[in-house]
């Protein structure tokens, strides 16, 4: 039998082993809501030159002022093109041309529910060309288990990424045993009904999966209140336990269950130091 050499093992133990307090504050949140409730808007709050926005959806087209650095997304293949360009740890603006060459440090995939709709035709467009006597264009029910699997491997790969992650997703309401998607739902339905429970749009074992790897499940709403007598816009991040919402965080600190006028800035200084002004 060899002889076992135990230095070899300390070094390996020393470079492996670390502490949460050592690690740079690379939160990954999973934020939800309706449409043009600002979930977009969330998503490139930590800095347009810091951002990279991995767009699906065609979301970021409307937003000219702020002007994103947008990777639009069309096949499933593209995923693996921007985590192989994001995991150089060298891309940045000036890259793009932008004035900037400190490399992007917050990935916004802005839209989980369309890029899980793009993998599932990703996975019957390779089943119907294995099969050509496959009707074309019909789900067949081991096609979402397949398309499963792979949306929890690209997860697994991004959250590998030095940086911070935002997973945007439609909301899904779920009423009884009855569930709709978003744009389906009765928008005079009461919020605080017990039977109801809003949760981010994604495949039951998806959604599960991602939930257990980010550090936030938070649902953003947008609702008019009187400020000195003028109607403002004022967005809430609800991170707390509510009833009948899918929301939570993974913290030290004693978190406020509502953020009003989220940013990711102010989640981040709120997960690593538990207050802000």
């Amino acid at each position: 039998m060899a002889k076992v050499n135990r230095k070899d093992f300390l070094e390996v133990a020393k470079k492996k082993i670390h502490r949460p307090a050592d690690l740079p504050p690379n939160f990954s949140f999973l934020i939800y809501g309706r449409n043009k409730r600002g979930k977009s808007t969330f998503g490139v709050s930590g800095g347009i030159e810091k951002t990279l926005v991995i767009d699906p959806e065609a979301g970021t087209k409307a937003m000219v002022n702020a002007n994103p650095y947008v990777w639009p997304m069309e096949r499933w293949a593209d995923l693996d093109e921007i985590y192989g360009a994001l995991r150089t740890g060298q891309l940045s603006p000036a890259v793009l041309g932008g004035d900037s060459d400190e490399p992007f440090s917050i990935v916004n995939l802005d839209g989980v529910t369309k890029i899980n709709n793009i993998c599932l035709k990703h996975v019957m467009k390779v089943q119907e060309d294995r099969d050509l006597d496959r009707q074309p264009g019909f789900v067949q029910q081991r096609d979402y288990g397949k398309s499963g699997e792979l949306m929890k491997e690209m997860f697994q790969k991004f959250q590998t990424l030095p940086m911070v992650k935002i997973y945007t997703a439609q909301e899904r309401m779920i009423v009884g045993n009855e569930t709709f998607s978003s744009g389906e739902e009765d928008d005079d339905a009461d919020d605080e009904d017990n039977d109801i429970t809003w949760v981010p749009d994604l495949p039951k074992g998806v959604r599960a999966d991602l939930e257990g790897q980010v550090d936030v499940i938070g649902r953003i709403t947008a609702q008019k209140v009187e400020v000195k007598g003028k109607t403002k816009l004022q967005r809430r991040l609800y991170i707390g336990v509510h009833e009948g919402l899918d929301t939570g965080f993974r913290s030290d600190f004693d978190l406020p269950s509502v953020i009003k006028y989220p940013k990711i800035p102010k989640l981040i200084k709120l997960m690593s130091e538990g207050t802000i002004k």
